[in-house]
């Protein structure tokens, strides 16, 4: 749930910093506020999936259908890579905007 909430809150954060730069070509004044702003997100990305997932017990509904299947899986491995792919791609495009494309 917290690396869920982690993947979710980077693809936030690079959506907002494409939105920042791009459109309205405008930044944080200060770094501690855009710290407070990328807490803000994460915080509140992992209370609602606390929410969702932990008080309403999905995450046991959802383990409990597809457990057997994922002990099935003869592509665990790969499964695993992709899911981290994902979760990493955001804060390394964030990382390339900020080198590559300075303002």
């Amino acid at each position: 749930m917290y690396l869920l909430a982690l993947s979710a809150g980077g693809w936030l954060l690079f959506l907002q910093q494409l939105f920042l730069r791009y459109v309205r070509i405008a930044w944080f004044s200060s770094q501690a506020g855009a710290m407070i702003n990328a807490l803000t997100i994460y915080a509140g990305i992992t209370f609602i999936f606390y929410r969702v997932f932990i008080q309403h017990e999905k995450d046991q509904k959802i383990y409990n259908k597809y457990f057997n299947a994922w002990n099935e899986n003869p592509n665990k491995r790969r499964d695993l890579l992709l899911t981290s792919f994902v979760a990493a791609v955001p804060y390394v495009l964030m990382i390339c905007v900020k080198i590559l494309l300075p303002r």
